[in-house]
C-alpha cells in the first residue's frame, strides 16, 4: 500500500509538471534554429527510451544510457550489448549500437549513432535517376564511468563525429559529461547531463544540450534456491526528463511511465511536450520481453523493445532494439 500512494503522489507531481510546461507554451521559434550542424546526433538512442516519451536521464539503468547519461554505465554488473534500428519518414534509417563492460569499480563503453538516405541526381524530368548518393553522419564514442559513492556516479563520454552532405564532408569532436545520483534507498534517481559539447569542422556548433531527469522505481527481491539474491527486478518507473538545447532550440519535456509484468514483460507510455511554435508534442507507446537463455546460454539475458512514436505530420516511427546481457 506505500508504494502504492508513492506511485500515485509521483504520477501527480509528473502531470503538475506537464500541465505547468503547457501553461508556458512559447509561440515562437527559437532564434538559433537550424544554424547547428550534425543535426543526426539528437536521434534519441533506444527503444525502451523512445517508448517512455524520452525521459530517461534519471533512470539510466542499462546500455540505453550510453546515448543519455554516461555515468548510468556504473548500473551494468558484467557486460551489455545493444543496437537499434530506427525506421523513421522519408527512407531515413537511423541506427545505434552500444557496449559497455565492468572492470571491477569503472565501467567502460563504446557506442556508435548514425543517420543516413539516399537521395537522386537527376539532370531532367526522368524516371529513372542518373545516380544516387548516401548522404547522412555518425558519432563514434568511447565511455567511462565511475562510482563516487554508494549514492553518486559520474561518467563521460569522448564522441568523434563525421558527416557526408555529398560533395562536402566535415568532421568533429565533441563530449558528453554526466552525473547520477541514488536516494531514497536507490528508489529515486536523479540525473544530468550536457551532451555534444564540441566543434564541427569549419567552426560550425553542435546541436549541444543539457538534460535533467527524475526517476521513482519500485522493484521486489527474487531469492533462488543457492540462497543468494538476483539483481532486483524492476515493477514501475515513473520518470520526468526535462531538455535544455543551448543554441537551436526551446526546451522540451518530457514524461513517462513503464510498468513489468511477471518480469518479463514491459508496458511503457509516454508523452513529450515542446515548448516551440511547432512542437513534437505527442504521445509515445513501447513494449518491452526479456527473458534468460536455458542450457548453454543460461547465463545471457535478452531484452528486446519496440517504440511507436505517432506524427501527424512526419508520419509514424517505429524502433526496434534488443540488449543482451552476459
Amino acid at each position: 500500500m506505500m508504494l502504492k500512494r508513492e506511485a500515485v503522489l509521483i504520477a501527480m507531481a509528473l502531470l503538475i509538471i506537464a500541465a505547468a510546461a503547457q501553461s508556458t507554451h512559447a509561440a515562437d521559434i527559437h532564434d538559433g534554429a537550424g544554424t547547428t550542424g550534425a543535426a543526426f546526433l539528437k536521434i534519441e538512442g533506444g527503444s525502451r527510451p523512445a517508448g517512455l516519451g524520452g525521459a530517461f536521464a534519471g533512470l539510466a539503468n542499462d546500455i540505453n544510457t550510453i546515448f543519455w547519461n554516461p555515468a548510468g554505465l556504473t548500473a551494468v554488473h558484467d557486460r551489455e550489448l545493444t543496437a537499434m534500428q530506427h525506421f523513421s519518414f522519408a527512407e531515413i534509417n537511423n541506427q545505434t549500437i552500444g557496449y559497455a563492460q565492468r572492470l571491477e569499480r569503472l565501467v567502460w563503453g563504446a557506442s556508435f549513432l548514425g543517420s543516413f538516405t539516399e537521395i537522386e541526381r537527376r539532370q531532367g524530368p526522368t524516371e529513372n535517376p542518373d545516380s544516387t548518393v548516401t548522404v547522412g553522419g555518425f558519432a563514434t564514442g568511447l565511455s567511462l564511468a565511475y562510482p563516487l559513492s554508494t549514492a553518486l556516479s559520474v561518467g563521460a563520454t569522448a564522441k568523434i563525429i563525421s558527416e557526408q552532405l555529398d560533395i562536402q564532408n566535415a568532421y568533429g569532436v565533441a563530449a558528453d559529461v554526466g552525473v547520477i545520483l541514488q536516494l531514497l534507498d536507490n528508489h529515486l534517481g536523479i540525473g544530468v547531463a550536457v551532451q555534444n559539447a564540441g566543434i564541427l569542422g569549419g567552426g560550425e556548433n553542435l546541436p549541444m544540450a543539457l538534460r535533467a531527469g527524475l526517476a521513482y522505481r519500485t522493484w521486489k527481491e527474487v531469492a533462488v534456491e543457492t540462497e543468494e539474491m538476483m539483481p532486483a527486478q524492476e515493477v514501475w518507473a515513473l520518470v520526468a526528463d526535462a531538455h535544455l538545447p543551448l543554441l537551436d532550440a526551446h526546451p522540451s519535456f518530457h514524461l513517462g511511465v513503464e510498468r513489468w509484468f511477471y518480469d518479463s514483460v514491459a508496458a511503457r507510455i509516454g508523452y513529450r511536450i515542446g515548448m516551440n511554435e511547432n512542437p513534437s508534442d505527442g504521445l509515445s507507446l513501447g513494449i518491452g520481453v526479456r527473458r534468460s537463455g536455458e542450457d548453454a546460454l543460461a547465463n545471457i539475458d535478452f531484452q528486446f523493445d519496440y517504440a511507436f512514436v505517432p506524427d501527424a505530420y512526419l508520419g509514424n516511427a517505429h524502433r526496434v532494439s534488443f540488449i543482451t546481457r552476459f
